[in-house]
């Protein structure tokens, strides 16, 4: 079933099987409720921890995204931003210069809503969504004994920025390099997060590539562009929240603070200036570090694309499963044939070192013969790049200079068209083979 699903991975269930049997095989699965939807993802978590060890350096990068279309409550979810919503909460591997190894853990939530009359003890109490960070860190321990030559570190935005979460990476040795959203007091209460960061000396400018981003109805908010941030840094102690029912030690962390200075203004999509407060575990003595530290930052992006390829390219959300239960056994599936999709995105961009063999040991022999006759060229001559242009273009992509790279529902109406290309040269080897036997 899951073979089926990658090689078709924009289609509806129906589509998806080759037969009646196979569907209804494939519905019974996802509606079993002895089938736990960690269980579906669990070997493929267990691959991609072994493949951390390879390396010396894996960003852990969290993030979460609502999940429209479920029944909760009897009732369904219109995803309106509202308290009732499914969420999924997943930790991808990615290495520093951006290739994406896998998923390491993922979680699913609804967001909670506070009964009437609630108090500051009893919120305590019972979980609350910010703990989902901190879970997810207990989640990729739970993998296994890491490797002494690897280090892992948390990568994450605004919602994360509490000391729990900092502390449980640490209790863990793992690293973290999060941004911050509360303007904390540190030294001791004698001054504030951003004033103390501002008056810091300038040790240089850095260039960032800001990714585009949408709102739930799929509208552009900001546009892709590139800034150049003033970027200070500076050891910083962060002083625990008064009044609080969790008792938490002072904190000492690394800041790295990046602000665009002179931001672009009176142009529609630009947005707000970038204001990067960046909170770290990891050593920053130099300008070489903070802006290691800004690239580790910006990796968080990969996430982002793959919700898309999640949701618009497997169309999760239009499967026509409602059901919470079984939307979170179908989203575990298609997230691993998302990261299948997106690693192939991305070797396309040139993002994985030996590219061309890369291509290779990700997309199945069958794939890249039919590709390349699509393309005109052997199939020792396809490149990731021409794959993917391949690919863009069964789907309707023309390819002009003036296009931009194809989006996401381009690429996997093509990926569509092709698999029932590849699925009919298959039964055509099969029946050369039986052939040859007779």
């Amino acid at each position: 079933m899951g073979i089926s699903m990658a090689e078709s991975a924009g289609g509806s269930l129906p589509k998806q099987m080759e037969s009646w049997g196979e569907l209804k095989a494939a519905y019974r699965f996802l509606s079993n409720p002895r089938i736990e939807p960690e269980q579906i993802g669990a070997g493929h978590r267990a691959l991609t921890f072994s493949r951390c060890q390879e390396h010396p350096v894996v960003l852990c990068v969290q993030d979460d995204t609502e999940l429209r279309g479920a029944r909760i409550g009897g009732k369904k979810d219109k995803g309106d931003g509202g308290q009732q919503g499914e969420v999924l909460h997943s930790t991808l591997a990615v290495l520093p210069d951006g290739e994406l190894l896998g998923i390491l853990d993922q979680q699913w939530f609804q967001h909670v809503k506070p009964k009437k009359g609630e108090t500051r003890l009893e919120r305590f109490n019972r979980w609350r969504e910010s703990k989902v960070w901190s879970d997810a860190v207990g989640g990729v321990d739970a993998l296994g004994e890491l490797s002494t030559d690897c280090r892992l570190i948390h990568v994450a935005d605004r919602g994360s920025d509490n000391l729990g979460f900092m502390h449980r990476c640490l209790s863990c040795k793992h690293g973290f390099v999060i941004r911050a959203k509360h303007d904390r007091c540190v030294e001791e209460g004698s001054a504030r997060l951003w004033e103390h960061m501002a008056t810091q000396t300038p040790s240089g400018t850095f260039e960032v590539q800001i990714g585009c981003q949408r709102d739930s109805s799929g509208k552009i908010t900001r546009q892709e562009r590139k800034a150049m941030l003033t970027v200070r840094f500076a050891s910083v102690r962060l002083e625990p929240p008064q009044n609080h029912f969790e008792k938490y030690d002072p904190l000492m962390v690394q800041v790295v603070y990046l602000r665009e200075e002179d931001p672009p203004e009176g142009m529609e999509g630009w947005g707000e200036g970038v204001d990067w407060m960046l909170l770290t575990s990891e050593a920053v003595n130099d300008f070489a570090d903070a802006c290691r530290i800004a690239e580790y930052y910006q990796r968080r992006w990969l996430i982002e694309e793959w919700h898309r390829g999640l949701k618009e390219g497997c169309r999760l959300e239009d499967s026509q499963v409602h059901e919470v239960d079984t939307l979170r056994r179908l989203s575990a599936m298609l997230s691993v044939v998302a990261v299948r999709l997106l690693q192939v995105r991305n070797l396309a961009q040139g993002r994985a070192k030996d590219a061309p063999q890369a291509l290779r040991k990700t997309v199945d022999l069958i794939w890249i013969q039919v590709v390349s006759l699509l393309a005109g060229v052997g199939a020792d001559e396809l490149t990731p790049a021409l794959f993917w242009k391949t690919v863009a273009k069964k789907g309707g992509f023309i390819g002009r200079k003036s296009d931009g790279r194809p989006g996401w529902k381009v690429i996997w109406r093509g990926w569509q068209d092709i698999s029932q290309m590849v699925h009919l040269a298959e039964l055509m080897q099969q029946k050369a083979k039986g052939e040859n036997c007779g």
